[in-house]
C-alpha cells in the first residue's frame, strides 16, 4: 500500500501576489495575472531539537505544498513550464533561519539512525534547509496528487540568532522560463522540539518515574531525560527476543537500550516501534509508538494535579498533551479551533492510543462538528463515539489517501483546490494566534481568517447559486443585483442552511471583511467585518417586500 504520509505531503491551488519583503513594506497588494497558494502540510512539526545522541523520535522533516493558478475564466492549474522555488524569510520581528546544521546534532547521527549519508544541511529527502538565496531550491510537481512539493525539508526550531522560535517563514516563488517572478507566497515552516518529557523524566523530578537503577543525573539535561526514560523502558521491556531482526534491519543495539545508547549507538524508535509519520513498519508484535506512548501515559498520575493524565486531558491541555506536544510556549493548536480541548476532537489518550486506531490515518473529520447549520464544541456523541453525519457541506473527501481514511489534510473542496489552501493546516486553521501564519491570508485577500473572498482567483466573479465553495453562492454586488431569482431557483430551504431558519442570520452569514452594497429601493447597506446578513437586513423576512 503506497501512503503519502506526515512526511510524505499534499498540496492545493489558488493564489498569491509578489511580496516585497522589507521593514516597511512586509506586505505589498497582490498584482498580476497569477495566483499561488502554498501551506505547510501540518500545522506543526516535532522533532527531537537539539540533540540525537541518545535516541530519535522524529527528524527534522518540514513540508510545503503550493499549486499555480492563471486567473483565467475559469481559473486554469498550471502544472509545467514554470519553477517554484522556496527560500527563507525575516518574520515581521527580524527573525530568520537559514541553517540547521550548527543548532543540532543530527547530522552527526543521520547514517546510524535513517541509513542516510546526506550532508549537512541536506535533509532525508535530499532537500535542503531554506536559504535567502532565491530560486534555488525547487518544489516537483507531483502529478498523481496535483500540486507542487517540496518535502523533508530539515528546519530545526532556532533562529539564527540562537532564539526558540517555533513558527520560521519561508517564501514559495514561482518564476517563468525567463525568472520573471509570476506569484509569491508565505508560508511558515511550524517546528518544535518542546517536547516536555522532562517534566516526568529528569532526574530527580517524578519519584514514579525513576529507574530502578536510580537517575542518571548527566549534566546535559536533554541527555539526562533521554538516558532515564531508557532506563525505564529496560525496565519493563527486554528487547533481547528482536534483536536478530533489527540487525538484519540495519540497527546494531545492545540487549539494553540504556547500554546501546551510552556506548555511542542512538536509537530510532520507530525501528522497533511502528510508526505511519515515518514510514515505518517496526517489528511485529511489538505496538505502534502512538498506541504505546498513549495507552502507557493515559493512566499515569501527575503529581502537580494527583489526576492522571486521562482525567486532565478533559480539563487541561497543559497537564495532558501539552506534556508531549509542543506544548506551553509553543501551543502548536494555534488555529480558529483553539479554544476547544485536544481531547474534544481526539479523546483521551487512551482512545487515541486504542488498537482498533490506526496512527496518522485515523483522525477526527470536519464534518464531526460541522454539520446540518451546526458547530458542535466536540466531535464525539454523548456515547464516546465520533458523530456520523450525512451532511457533505463541510466534509472531508472520503479514502483520502486510502481507502476507509478521510484526512482533512487531503481533501480538496472548491475545484481542485485542497482545503488547506484556504483554511489552513490542521491545528492552524485561519485566523490563528500567530502572526506569522496570518500573513497569508491577509496577502491573498486583505484581511486575515480563511480565505473567503473570490476574487482571489477569479478575474469575473461567476453568478452562482450554489457553485461556490461549500455550496455557496458567489458574494459581492452582483449577487445583490440578481439573488432574489437565485433563490427561486434553489428554494427558501437552501438559504436557510446559512442565513438561519428564520433568515435573521446565523454564524455561517457572518461577513469576513466591511462590505458595502447597493440594495437599489434598499438603499446602501453597510456591514462591518462579522455582522450576519439576514433577509430582514431589507425585506420584512425571507418573502417580504
Amino acid at each position: 500500500m503506497h501512503l503519502r504520509t506526515r512526511y510524505g505531503t499534499w498540496a492545493i491551488t489558488v493564489a498569491v501576489l509578489v511580496l516585497a519583503w522589507g521593514p516597511d513594506n512586509f506586505l505589498q497588494a497582490q498584482t498580476g495575472s497569477y495566483r499561488l497558494v502554498a501551506w505547510s502540510e501540518l500545522g506543526m512539526h516535532c522533532i527531537d531539537g537539539k540533540d540525537y545522541s541518545i535516541f530519535s523520535v522524529l527528524p527534522p522533516y518540514n513540508v510545503v505544498h503550493a499549486q499555480l493558478i492563471k486567473m483565467t475564466e475559469p481559473p486554469t492549474p498550471i502544472t509545467s513550464g514554470v519553477t517554484i522555488t522556496y527560500e527563507a524569510i525575516p518574520d515581521p520581528s527580524g527573525s530568520v533561519n537559514t541553517i540547521s546544521s550548527t543548532k543540532t546534532n543530527f547530522w552527526s547521527y543521520i547514517y546510524v539512525l535513517f541509513r542516510n549519508n546526506n550532508p549537512p544541511d541536506v535533509g532525508l529527502t535530499g532537500n535542503h534547509t531554506q536559504q535567502l538565496a532565491p530560486n534555488t531550491h525547487p518544489l516537483r510537481y507531483d502529478n498523481s496528487n496535483g500540486y507542487w512539493i517540496a518535502d523533508g525539508i530539515p528546519t530545526i526550531p532556532y533562529d539564527d540568532h540562537g532564539n526558540a522560535k517555533p513558527y520560521p517563514m519561508a517564501k514559495i516563488v514561482a518564476r517563468d522560463p525567463h525568472v520573471n517572478v509570476l506569484a509569491s507566497a508565505p508560508v511558515v515552516l511550524a517546528v518544535s522540539d518542546e517536547m516536555s518529557c522532562s517534566r516526568c523524566h529528569a532526574s530527580n523530578s517524578d519519584p514514579y518515574a525513576k529507574p530502578a537503577a536510580g537517575w542518571e543525573n548527566n549534566s546535559n539535561p536533554n541527555v539526562d531525560t533521554k538516558l532515564n526514560i531508557l532506563k525505564k523502558h529496560d525496565d519493563r521491556w527486554n528487547i533481547t527476543a528482536y534483536l536478530g531482526q533489527l540487525q538484519r534491519a540495519g540497527y546494531n543495539y545492545q540487549s539494553s537500550l540504556y547500554q546501546t545508547a551510552k556506548s555511542g549507538t542512538p536509537i530510532l524508535c520507530a525501528a522497533c516501534h511502528s510508526d505511519n509519520a515515518l514510514g515505518l513498519a517496526g517489528i511485529s508484535p511489538i505496538k505502534s509508538l502512538t498506541a504505546d506512548m498513549h495507552t502507557l501515559h493515559g493512566p499515569q498520575v501527575l503529581i502537580s494535579t494527583g489526576t492522571t493524565l486521562n482525567v486532565n486531558s478533559g480539563n487541561s491541555d497543559l497537564n495532558s498533551c501539552y506534556l508531549c506536544h509542543p506544548g506551553p510556549t509553543t501551543r502548536c493548536k494555534r488555529g480558529a479551533m483553539n479554544t476547544q480541548l485536544c481531547s474534544a476532537c481526539h479523546g483521551n489518550l487512551t482512545k487515541v492510543g486504542a488498537s482498533n486506531r490506526t496512527g496518522w490515518l485515523d483522525e477526527p473529520a470536519c464534518q464531526m462538528c460541522h454539520n446540518t447549520t451546526q458547530r458542535y464544541t466536540s466531535a464525539f456523541t454523548s456515547s464516546g463515539n465520533w458523530r456520523t453525519t450525512t451532511d457533505q457541506t463541510f466534509a472531508t473527501n472520503p479514502n483520502r489517501p486510502v481507502t476507509g481514511k478521510q484526512l482533512y489534510r487531503y481533501s480538496a473542496g472548491h475545484g481542485t483546490v485542497y482545503c488547506s489552501a484556504c483554511h489552513g493546516s490542521p491545528h492552524a486553521e485561519y485566523p490563528t494566534l500567530q502572526a506569522n501564519d496570518n500573513l497569508y491570508s491577509r496577502q491573498l485577500q486583505g484581511h486575515t481568517g480563511k480565505i473567503a473572498e473570490c476574487s482571489v482567483c477569479h478575474t469575473n466573479v461567476p453568478t452562482t447559486a450554489n457553485g461556490g465553495p461549500h455550496n455557496m453562492h458567489n458574494i459581492g454586488q452582483s449577487w445583490v443585483n440578481g439573488h432574489g431569482d437565485q433563490v427561486d431557483q434553489v428554494g427558501l430551504a437552501a438559504c436557510a442552511y446559512c442565513h438561519g431558519s428564520n433568515f435573521r442570520g446565523s454564524f455561517l452569514s457572518k461577513t469576513s471583511m466591511a462590505r458595502t452594497f447597493n440594495a437599489d429601493d434598499y438603499g446602501t447597506k453597510t456591514y462591518n467585518a462579522g455582522n450576519m446578513v439576514t433577509c430582514y437586513d431589507c425585506h420584512n423576512g425571507p418573502n417580504g417586500e
